[in-house]
């Protein structure tokens, strides 16, 4: 019997209690706490440090990032700009991108300033969430739907699909006039009549 409830004991390590402490539970006695241990791995110390040096390199690589946008922008580089920044797939990048140049400008200058499938990639994160900066979305969606072309030899067969994405989303603000107001404006219901005709 005491070569059990040895063993019974034993089996018993290796649980954790909900504090995840580790405990072994003795016989007719309270859970037996041991010593919280540290992950293996690196230290602490060296962890928070390494996150740091994570961190900066992150604001480091944004800096760099707007400069280098900054410049494309200056130059009147937008399809590099568009695609540099499209590439990376930040809707909230995009977005900066999009209130740092003029939409008619970029849009309805001839001749054209961004390429169809640019065009396209912009239509679609653009259109990905329009919860936030709707009114600012709604706008280059507007002039960007109008230049998609579905007889476009590169573009064209993915027009359709995300087009009828886009309505959905669209259809999806729809039902909640209250919170997205951007649906009783001119804007919004002239690019429903867009995205119909392109639909039809």
């Amino acid at each position: 019997q005491g070569q059990q409830g040895q063993q019974g004991q034993q089996g018993q390590q290796g649980q954790y209690g909900p504090q995840g402490g580790q405990q072994r539970m003795q016989q007719g006695g309270a859970p037996q706490q041991f010593p919280q241990q540290q992950p293996y791995g690196m230290p602490p110390q060296q962890q928070q440090q390494q996150q740091q040096e994570e961190l900066a390199a992150t604001e480091r690589q944004r800096a760099e990032l707007a400069a280098s946008l900054a410049g494309l922008l200056q130059e009147s580089k937008f399809e590099e700009a568009f695609s540099k920044v499209l590439s990376l797939s930040d809707l909230k990048l995009v977005t900066w991108l999009c209130k740092s140049v003029d939409a008619r400008y970029v849009l309805k200058k001839e001749p054209r300033l961004l390429s169809p499938p640019v065009v396209l990639s912009l239509v679609q994160q653009l259109g990905f969430d329009l919860t936030r900066d709707a009114e600012l979305k709604v706008t280059w969606l507007r002039d960007a739907i109008m230049l998609l072309d579905h007889r476009d030899a590169i573009v064209g067969a993915h027009v359709p699909g995300i087009i009828k994405q886009l309505q959905i989303n669209l259809s999806a603000l729809e039902r909640n006039p209250d919170a997205y107001p951007i649906v009783q404006t001119n804007d919004f219901h002239l690019l429903l009549l867009v995205i119909k005709s392109i639909a039809e």
